[in-house]
């Protein structure tokens, strides 16, 4: 028995005529999809309302704990920790040990966080690329799914030439 992994899809589309995404999004619907599955963005709406929908990235915190950073932030609350540890006269003993312990915990709480608090993602999408797209006037078609309507979107969409592909979001779910 071979078991599926199931996922929810982001996919988004970029085109520059609105009847023919008003066309395409009838033919979503007459596939199988809900209406709280397509979702049409343009200037009008502003760029606040496609960021509800892009995926997470969490750059600020990476490049501060994870990056090169992390290293001299380790270091430095060991170091006080050992200093702090020196002036309340713990023993050698201890200080080694609150010095592990910080080393440990820095490690499991902040550079490797729990598998279970982050959904695996994979991400093709340039959010700075289809902002543009937005504020140059086009429009943007995001079509959500999940792993058994993927056939069904693909045969919508090869129908319609005029969709530029502008990648996919994908979520596994387990």
């Amino acid at each position: 028995m071979q078991l599926e992994m199931e996922f929810m899809q982001r996919h988004f589309y970029i085109c520059d005529d609105i009847d023919e995404l008003k066309l395409v999004t009838a033919e979503l619907e007459n596939h199988g999809f809900t209406k709280p599955q397509i979702h049409l963005i343009s200037k009008d709406q502003g760029t606040h309302h496609l960021e509800t929908f892009m995926p997470v990235k969490d750059e600020i915190f990476s490049s501060l704990l994870r990056g090169e950073y992390g290293l001299l932030i380790a270091l430095s609350v060991i170091v006080g920790i050992a200093i702090l540890s020196y002036l309340l006269a713990f023993t050698l003993f201890l200080m080694v040990w609150c010095a592990v312990s910080t080393i440990v915990l820095f490690f499991v709480f902040i550079m490797k966080p729990d598998s279970s608090l982050i959904i695996n993602t994979r991400s093709n999408v340039n959010p700075e690329l289809i902002k543009e797209e937005i504020e140059s006037g086009k429009y943007v078609l995001l079509v959500e799914l999940g792993s058994r309507q993927v056939r069904e979107l693909k045969k919508v969409v090869v129908k319609h030439p005029e969709l530029k592909v502008a990648g996919n979001h994908e979520i596994f779910l387990g």
